[in-house]
């Protein structure tokens, strides 16, 4: 009779905490909350002319490598990263100049510029994380990873035919406004810019 008294009073104790348990949890789960308070201020604004007329897509796959000594575990730290990214080619047209002659009805641009990168979008997805013993990734190597990798994909774009494909878009434009001011008994004159070497 009394290991039966003992035994029921374990149980009840275990029951008892088990109960006192699962309630902290369900109403402390319940009384979390999460507070973020963001400002965002408008610092600047510039005023641009610039013409997007090309935009590729690349995906590419950034293998991060940096060791000490030797290539091998203890010195080495790597790392996968993928990167999706847009390219968006274009003119900054802040570098023409545009002169009108009113009595001849010729509208004259100067110094056209050639297509050049406006803008790199990008995404990094990290994969296989792998540090050395003496050699770790750091929170400075993520964001070398994301500058180079930014690089990369500004060389790719550079070897591609984005900046063909944007010549052709701008002489199209051109085309299309020379006619239309043709239309209207103007006439348009395009002077290109040099273009620069490399």
């Amino acid at each position: 009779m009394k290991i039966l008294k003992i035994i029921l009073f374990s149980l009840l104790a275990i029951l008892s905490l088990v109960g006192v348990y699962s309630i902290y949890n369900y109403w402390g789960s319940q009384k979390t909350k999460k507070e973020v308070t963001a400002t965002v201020l408008l610092e600047r604004v510039d005023k641009v002319m610039k013409l997007v007329s090309v935009e590729g897509g690349f995906s590419e796959i950034y293998d991060y490598k940096h060791h000490y000594f030797a290539d091998i575990w203890p010195f080495r730290k790597k790392a996968l990263v993928r990167v999706n990214a847009k390219v968006f080619v274009g003119y900054d047209l802040e570098k023409a100049q545009i002169e009108t002659d009113e009595e001849e009805r010729i509208i004259t641009i100067n110094n056209l510029p050639w297509p050049e990168i406006m803008s790199i979008e990008h995404d990094l997805e990290y994969y296989n994380f792998e540090n050395g013993l003496f050699n770790i990734i750091s929170n400075k190597d993520i964001t070398e990873m994301g500058f180079e990798a930014k690089e990369f994909i500004a060389e790719k774009a550079k070897e591609s035919d984005l900046f063909t494909q944007a010549e052709e878009q701008c002489n199209e434009l051109l085309d299309v406004l020379g006619l239309a001011m043709e239309a209207s008994g103007w006439k348009l004159v395009i002077n290109r810019a040099p273009r620069l070497a490399g």
